[in-house]
């Protein structure tokens, strides 16, 4: 009742767990209705499923509506932060077969304290983007640019990122990596937000324990176990503790 469109259109279901690649790995579900979708995810809820080399067990899916388009209108997109500089890649083509866009993608770099302008952007990463669709893919990466500064994003990658025929950008899929030092400037923007473990990696319950306090507590509060048997404890920042 609170999701009306659930039953009103097509909608794609995947699982929601750090998994990069999921087109490849057959584990997304396109043009399902809410019940096909169901099934599916059910069919693979709690179970083991291997993806590339990593293994582990399928506990969190998403379902979305479905946004009909053409091969010819997915783009690739993504933003990532070095030391001195971010910098823009962008690709006309993207999807799940996208290839090596390290090699292929148009680039941009923006220095510490510098503000894109539409005229960069599409003078360095829009020539090969149809004429009628560069205005607005422009604005639209300016726009994506400020999101990205303002919630102190490290990264952020969307792919596929489409243009429809009327120029509404729609981002069909997103992986983005927050950087958590940012929390005292970010965090009521941020809202809850979970920091899970890699996929094919549980948690162990101290580390689910520290993670619990830390979130009822203004101080930092983290456990990372790297070896269950190991005796030797690392610590990467002082701080208080030490």
């Amino acid at each position: 009742e609170a999701n009306p469109w659930l039953k009103e259109q097509k909608v794609v279901a995947k699982p929601d767990q750090l998994i990069k690649r999921r087109g490849k790995a057959g584990l997304i579900a396109v043009n399902k209705t809410f019940s096909e979708a169901k099934d599916w995810v059910m069919e693979r809820m709690c179970k083991e499923q291997k993806v590339e080399t990593v293994t582990g067990q399928l506990t969190h899916f998403l379902i979305e509506p479905m946004v009909a388009h053409k091969q010819e209108e997915e783009f690739y997109i993504c933003l990532h932060s070095l030391r001195y500089y971010d910098e823009i890649l962008f690709y006309h083509e993207g999807g799940v077969d996208v290839g090596d866009v390290d090699a292929k993608a148009e680039r941009v770099q923006i220095p510490t304290g510098v503000e894109p302008t539409a005229s960069m952007v599409t003078e360095k990463l829009l020539s090969k983007v149809p004429s009628g669709k560069q205005a607005n893919l422009a604005s639209f990466i300016l726009s994506l640019y400020r999101f990205y500064k303002d919630l102190h994003f490290a990264y952020l990658e969307i792919n596929p990122l489409v243009m429809l025929e009327d120029n509404t950008v729609v981002p069909l899929d997103m992986a983005a990596k927050l950087d958590e030092t940012a929390g005292f400037l970010c965090a009521q923007r941020w809202g809850e937000v979970d920091w899970p473990p890699p996929f094919g990696r549980a948690a162990y319950p101290e580390e689910a324990l520290i993670r619990d306090m830390d979130g009822k507590t203004g101080a930092s509060l983290k456990l990372t176990i790297l070896n269950d048997k190991g005796r030797v404890w690392t610590m990467v920042a002082g701080g208080g503790a030490s």
